[in-house]
């Protein structure tokens, strides 16, 4: 009798045990395949729920798991081949996963033609790199993304100036902005670039780099890589867009350099096609370069856009533009959380 209750408390002890609880969220790690180091602003996606995060400095991305206990996993980066995975939260192991991302090659490879591209010239059917149509939409989806987990005010140094037909510029209108990153650049609207107003003025606006991110921009364009070649040093890849043969109002026209090494966007030519020349704005050429904001995340830096307003002259062509615009972004300015440093992985 005297060692019933210990014996008794025993038993109910180990009656009232309950199992390790599993985690309610999932902890991924994303690295570099070649050197196993951990990959920033690596965008974990769940395709199932839309639900994406960006890695740490560490290489890692915390993901609530779903209902199901089933996390259906894209990784990408820019760079890198994307992986997908799906997850059983059953399964889990108290480590971490890990995807380990391969460095893109840029094969030239035949391509779907699209039905809208029919001439030769800018059909989709000829050989093009894929992966380049991949990686420059990928840098400006992660761009789109980068504003939303990290909203910005910009401060942006704009200089304007009239261009004599004889002469010298008189004056130089210069201007300091601020701009916040959810409201500076407007949405694409195919065949419709140009605003009109009743008074014969025009509003006209830079290509943004968010526009290569829209579907609707992909939809009404015809692409083709131009091949290697060196741009300030770098062995770059460019790739030419134009409209398709269903856009017939003004639209853009141009081509987009990508660093091969790292599928860094470096710069963006444009103009205007289809415009009215009885209209005031008779044409409209520019470009952009980038910058990287934080690690394999790509934000425009600086631009110069030149456009007419009177008509070419019959022998000496275009001539002179009639104004030069240029548009500078002089700083950040993060609203919440900042982004890992970009210096701190130089």
């Amino acid at each position: 009798m005297l060692f019933a209750l210990p014996i008794a408390w025993l038993t109910i002890a180990l009656g009232t045990s309950h199992p390790a609880r599993q985690p309610s969220s999932a902890i991924i790690t994303v690295t570099d395949a070649g050197t196993l180091n951990p990959l920033t602003n690596a965008d974990v996606t769940d395709l199932q729920s839309g639900q994406h995060r960006f890695t740490d400095e560490l290489g890692h991305a915390r993901l609530p798991w779903p209902s199901d206990g089933r996390l259906r996993l894209r990784v990408r980066e820019i760079g890198y081949e994307p992986v997908q995975r799906t997850l059983e939260r059953s399964v889990a192991s108290d480590q971490s996963p890990t995807f380990m991302l391969s460095k893109v090659a840029y094969v030239i490879s035949s391509v779907k033609s699209t039905s809208h591209c029919a001439t030769t010239a800018d059909s989709a059917s000829l050989a093009l790199s894929v992966a380049v149509l991949e990686q420059l939409k990928q840098g400006a989806e992660k761009y789109n993304d980068f504003r939303r987990l990290y909203p910005f005010e910009a401060t942006v140094e704009r200089r304007t100036a009239r261009i004599p037909e004889i002469g010298e510029v008189k004056k130089i209108i210069g201007e300091t902005q601020k701009l916040r990153s959810d409201s500076w650049e407007r949405p694409y609207s195919p065949g419709n670039i140009v605003e009109y107003n009743r008074d014969g003025s025009f509003w006209a606006p830079i290509l943004f780099m968010s526009t290569l991110a829209d579907s609707v921009f992909w939809e009404n364009h015809c692409f083709v890589a131009r091949g290697v070649e060196s741009y300030q040093g770098l062995r770059a890849i460019r790739l030419a867009f134009s409209p398709n043969s269903q856009v017939h109002g003004p639209d853009w026209e141009g081509s987009a350099v990508l660093d091969s090494a790292t599928s860094y966007l470096l710069r963006v030519d444009f103009q205007l096609v289809n415009l009215d020349r009885h209209r005031d704005l008779t044409r409209l050429d520019g470009y952009q370069t980038f910058t990287s904001a934080s690690p394999f995340v790509i934000i425009p830096d600086s631009t110069i856009v030149i456009w007419w307003t009177r008509k070419p002259d019959a022998e000496q062509g275009w001539g002179k533009p009639d104004f030069v615009q240029s548009v500078h972004v002089d700083s950040l300015k993060y609203r919440r959380a900042k982004p890992p440093d970009q210096h701190a992985h130089d």
